[in-house]
């Protein structure tokens, strides 16, 4: 086998700044596809961005949490937002209604597939799926994700179960914490995955430094790339006032934009024997 790797952006939609910083890394740098966030604020330019930068694949980053509205009628979803018409904020808070019986099912079907076709509106052809703060790995609604994949004949979705160190587990609670529920969602998810038939990555990288990738971990990351098919999931950006107010944990996306733009970067990617690669 070979090592190949995927980098992917995440959050497309999300801010005008974001958006720059995430189209600048792909068209000059190693970002090799990114995920469109329908719910996003910035939609509307991240659609006329990419199109005037000639893309017209692009992935899918479905959400039910975070500081945004559905693009459904919230009439139809009521039990996927708060009094505000909003999502949960946090991921724990979504899991805390989901596992008590509070979330329907089926709004999220109706929520993800009109995701989905905001997207497909614009001409684009969808090339995989994630979830905004990996909301997919839930079992439950990695079987809603795998239905809709198979209805809108996308090939890929994420699996984002990462390994990692003995060290970081150790020196950082936060991270361990939050690995291992991500790890516990993954685990129960991937016999699901197996059984489907859907394409998805062998690893994934980017989970437990999420916003906090520098030069320094992806040096790292690289040297310890196994074979088969590796996902890097990055947030780069340009960290504007706007950005600062509305999303202040972004606060590391220009150091990831300029690492992910060096050009030192991308030739000691080819340097490891590794194939940066596209969905």
């Amino acid at each position: 086998m070979t090592k190949r790797l995927i980098i992917n952006a995440d959050d497309y939609g999300l801010a005008r700044d974001v958006n720059r910083g995430i189209i600048e890394c792909y068209t000059r740098g190693a970002v090799t596809d990114m995920s469109m966030l329908a719910v996003g604020e910035s939609f509307r330019h991240a659609a006329e961005l990419a199109k005037k930068n000639n893309i017209n694949k692009i992935g899918v980053h479905l959400a039910l949490t975070g500081p945004f509205g559905p693009v459904s009628p919230t009439e139809k979803i009521p039990s996927l937002l708060d009094k505000n018409k909003r999502f949960p904020k946090s991921y724990m808070e979504f899991l805390a209604k989901f596992f008590t019986g509070r979330v329907s099912k089926n709004e999220i079907y109706t929520e993800f597939k009109n995701q989905i076709s905001k997207i497909k509106k614009e001409n684009f052809k969808i090339t995989h799926i994630d979830g905004h703060q990996h909301v997919h790995t839930v079992p439950a609604i990695l079987e809603i994700v795998i239905r809709l994949m198979k209805e809108e004949n996308i090939n890929y979705v994420r699996f984002p179960a990462e390994k990692i160190g003995i060290i970081t587990k150790l020196t950082d609670p936060h991270i361990l914490i939050r690995n291992l529920s991500l790890s516990a969602m993954c685990g129960l998810s991937k016999k699901l995955l197996k059984s489907s038939g859907v394409k998805h990555n062998d690893h994934f990288i980017g989970h437990s430094r999420a916003h906090e990738i520098s030069r320094e971990n992806l040096m790292f990351a690289l040297s310890r790339l196994k074979d088969g098919l590796t996902e890097l999931g990055c947030h780069p950006g340009y960290f504007t006032e706007d950005v600062k107010i509305k999303h202040p944990y972004y606060r590391n996306c220009e150091e990831e934009l300029k690492a992910l733009c060096d050009k030192g970067f991308v030739d000691e990617i080819k340097n490891h024997s590794v194939e940066l690669v596209s969905y």
